[in-house]
């Protein structure tokens, strides 16, 4: 984090489960990656950034990474706080990219 800082970059620190979370939480960091994936199975759900999210003080930027398919997926984020998505699949599934990004934030 120090180095990284003081090269002008900022820092995301992605987290999986409750042990990384509170691990995470004693850096200075503002970005919080939360992981929707299970690496061990690589099943996704959004239900991991539901469960974290009540542990993460309101001065962070949570970002929400895999499991971002469709519309309903981002508001529900959204209305819990989410700040920030990180989606990939939805895009690189899509026939139309462009039209798959207006849809997914429309």
């Amino acid at each position: 984090e120090q180095l990284a800082t003081e090269l002008g970059m900022a820092v995301l620190v992605e987290v999986h489960d409750a042990a990384e979370l509170e691990q995470a939480l004693h850096l200075d960091t503002p970005l919080i990656g939360i992981n929707n994936r299970n690496l061990r199975s690589f099943e996704v759900s959004l239900q991991t950034t539901l469960e974290l999210l009540p542990s993460i003080p309101e001065n962070r930027i949570v970002v929400t990474e895999s499991g971002i398919l469709a519309g309903p997926d981002v508001a529900l984020m959204r209305d819990h706080g989410v700040n920030a998505f990180l989606v990939g699949e939805a895009f690189m599934r899509a026939a139309e990219p462009g039209e798959a990004l207006a849809a997914l934030f429309s």
